[in-house]
């Protein structure tokens, strides 16, 4: 029995670990093979390893593919030279040249104080900490364990890092997002082997579709134990592939210098993402010299770094805006570094401005030339622009469902310019006419010296577009339900807007709050609103906000949260105490999964399917008491109910020194609009829900819709119900 055990054990080795231990092993060769995102090979099947676990370290490199193997299609092979100036001082990826000759990683900068003589061996996890030092790091957000034992007490040596303890892995994945996001700079999160990697999976997804930079590090248990089922062991490589631009298994001590300056690399460079480095503990705990000038090489990736823009291509973009009458600017995420550009575009040009989700302040919302944002709860005039425009000029986007609805009706009419610096996004769900893989910034740059070079501000007038769409906006305006006495959630972002003046960095959860956050919150800067886009993940707002608040300690953060996204990390109030960070929460609390319950309404018949968050026994109490957590950890809180008393709550909240929590009570009726239901089109969008209440009756009594600039206002469906039942159900559409 042992003996079949045995050979159990050993065959599933190359099943599950062949590419994570030959194509992650931080050999420089296999990225010479890499695909679009991530770097992969494959084994011969004839391939067969000892019976001994023990031995499994010794093989692993009989299968490295080397370089000189691998067919060549391109140029030779490209080395890196990454210079990096000491903490504080991040390397961004612009600061990279790729030579064609053999050079060094210029990592040891002479700026760079090492505690360690140059001929001192000291442990794997010194040289890991001292390789973060190296790039600037000065924040970590780390939760120990058994297997990243020795990278904590390696932090504890250094002088210029601060580890921010999270009270869970993904609250530290979470908070390196925010750090990333609110600076630019890649975020830095590190966990221990088996549950504590696992717990990263979400944040890691989320970095990779959002496009933030990332550097998660794991502990692993040590190289012999790999493939055993040992306690706490996981195949993090083989569960993050698809999740991660890259990722490495360290199997020499001597690859870490030239793995962590890769990971920087390759998260900062191109399209941003998250990289993830996966240290064995004895490699942790094993003693080098470590070599500061390894060469980097990553000829694979560097081929397909997009190059400067065309500028013939720039000069058909420029023609095209000459020639159209009604253009519209569509920007994404991928504009939030070009904001200076991308405003003296729109100054040149005077084009209108409708931005996705996350492109939100990279050109501010409050402009005239701004129409907010655009997509399914998008505003009326954006989608309405976009629908009449017969040019699309798409800056940094993906096309993605939740903007374009029906693809096919999605800017119909249009010629389409798609600048993006992923090649794989351009033509995957929308065929561009003219497109140009490029850094959006050299991109816009190149238009605007074009623009002013021949004087084309002078020669455009598109003041009767902008007169259409601005009486679109006169005739649909961002607006919602008023209530006498009950607090409605969009006016208490609105007074939040006030009171700070659009100053302050947002960050949220998913659901309706985040919804009317993004609509009546005004962004006038890039990185200053954080949020969870392509996966949606709830819990994101305030571990987000922990990661905001230590990268820019003299800025205002505000956790706009929902209570059911809010429940999901509360214990991170322990790390905002503890850490003693300033971050204000206002939590809009309706007791309910608002944006599921809006769906049930809209497409269930209201039949209410586990969306009640509080005590079924106690409808009319408030549970859980939100109030509770915030004490529990020593942070002040108070609690609103009243519209009357809502600004005076909220410049309490702001007054008060140190983090705050503001348990804001709001009606659970409320719907986020406009809304255009999914895959539908800009002749499906909903813009207005009507009710009244009597005899604790709650009946819809008109919804309109906007169709070929006209409202048609109709009762399409009217249904009464107890009030706990909780709402007004609309069937969506014009042929309901």
């Amino acid at each position: 029995m042992n003996r079949n055990w045995q050979t159990k054990k050993i065959q599933r080795i190359p099943l599950l670990r062949s590419r994570l231990l030959l194509c992650f092993s931080a050999k420089p060769e296999m990225a010479a093979i890499a695909p679009k995102h991530i770097f992969s090979s494959s084994l011969s099947s004839s391939s067969s390893y000892s019976s001994s676990p023990s031995s499994l370290t010794n093989q692993i490199t009989k299968f490295t593919v080397p370089f000189s193997s691998i067919p060549k299609k391109s140029a030779p092979p490209c080395v890196i030279r990454i210079s990096n100036s000491g903490p504080g001082s991040p390397t961004p990826a612009s600061s990279v040249s790729a030579l064609s000759t053999t050079t060094t990683t210029g990592a040891a900068s002479e700026a760079f104080v090492s505690r360690f003589a140059p001929d001192e061996p000291r442990k794997g996890a010194d040289i890991l900490v001292e390789a973060l030092e190296r790039h600037g790091v000065t924040n970590v957000f780390a939760y120990p364990g058994g297997a990243s034992m020795e990278i904590h007490q390696a932090l504890t040596r250094s002088n210029t890092i601060r580890n921010v303890l999270p009270r869970h892995e993904q609250g530290g994945v979470f908070a390196a997002e925010g750090y990333a996001r609110s600076s630019g700079l890649p975020g830095v999160c590190i966990a221990t082997s088996g549950p504590g990697a696992t717990n990263l999976v979400s944040g890691l997804a989320d970095a990779l579709l959002d496009s933030v930079p990332l550097i998660a590090i794991t502990g692993q248990v040590p190289r012999r134990m790999i493939g055993t089922d040992a306690f706490q062991e996981t195949p993090i490589v083989e569960v993050t592939r698809s999740i991660t631009k890259h990722n490495y298994l360290v199997l020499d001590v001597n690859d870490i210098p030239r793995v962590v300056s890769e990971a920087f690399f390759l998260a900062t460079s191109g399209r941003p993402g998250p990289v993830l480095i996966d240290i064995p503990k004895d490699i942790q705990q094993q003693p080098a010299i470590p070599n500061w000038d390894q060469p980097i090489k990553l000829p694979g990736y560097m081929s397909r770094i997009p190059k400067s823009p065309d500028k013939a291509q720039l000069e058909q973009i420029v023609r095209l805006i000459m020639e159209s009458k009604k253009p519209v600017l569509y920007v994404g995420g991928g504009c939030l570094n070009s904001s200076e550009e991308l405003r003296q575009f729109v100054e040149l040009t005077g084009l209108p401005v409708a931005s996705t989700l996350m492109g939100l302040g990279a050109y501010p919302t409050a402009d005239e030339y701004s129409l907010q944002m655009l997509g399914m709860h998008g505003t009326v005039y954006a989608n309405y622009a976009v629908d009449k425009s017969d040019l699309l000029l798409a800056f940094g986007v993906r096309f993605d469902d939740r903007v374009t609805g029906k693809l096919d009706a999605f800017a119909s009419r249009a010629k389409i310019i798609h600048i993006d610096i992923d090649s794989a996004e351009i033509g995957k769900n929308k065929q561009p006419h003219v497109s140009v893989c490029a850094d959006l910034k050299l991109a816009l740059k190149g238009i605007n010296q074009i623009l002013e070079s021949k004087g084309i501000k002078d020669k455009l007038d598109f003041g009767p577009w902008r007169v259409e769409l601005n009486e679109q906006k006169l005739k649909f305006p961002m607006s919602y339900k008023t209530f006498e006495k009950d607090i409605s959630p969009q006016y208490a972002i609105q007074v939040l807007d006030e009171l700070t003046n659009g100053n302050a960095i947002i960050s949220t959860g998913v659901g309706q709050h985040q919804m009317w956050a993004a609509q009546f919150y005004k962004y006038k800067r890039p990185r200053q609103w954080l949020t969870s886009g392509g996966l949606g993940a709830m819990g994101f707002g305030l571990p987000a906000a922990i990661g905001a608040a230590v990268a820019n300690p003299n800025t205002l953060v505000v956790d706009i949260d929902g209570d059911g996204s809010f429940m999901m990390n509360v214990q991170e109030l322990a790390t905002i105490k503890v850490e003693n960070l300033p971050i204000k929460i206002m939590l809009l609390n309706n007791q309910h999964l608002g944006m599921v319950v809006q769906w049930e309404d809209r497409f269930y018949k209201s039949n209410r399917a586990h969306t009640y968050l509080g005590d079924p026994s106690k409808e009319t109490q408030i549970f859980p008491n939100m109030l509770d957590f915030a004490a529990a950890c020593g942070i002040p809180a108070a609690r609103v109910t009243k519209k009357d008393d809502l600004r005076a709550a909220i410049q309490k909240m702001l007054d008060t020194p140190g983090p705050y929590l503001l348990d804001v009570i709001v009606p659970h009726q409320e719907h986020v609009l406009p809304m255009i239901p999914s895959n539908g089109t800009f002749n499906d969008v909903i813009t207005e829900v009507q009710y009244y209440s009597a005899n604790n009756m709650i009946v819809a009594i008109s919804i309109q819709y906007y169709f070929a600039n006209s409202i048609i206002g109709a009762i399409l469906w009217v249904q009464v119900q107890q009030s706990h039942s909780r709402v007004i159900s609309c069937i969506s559409g014009l042929n309901c």
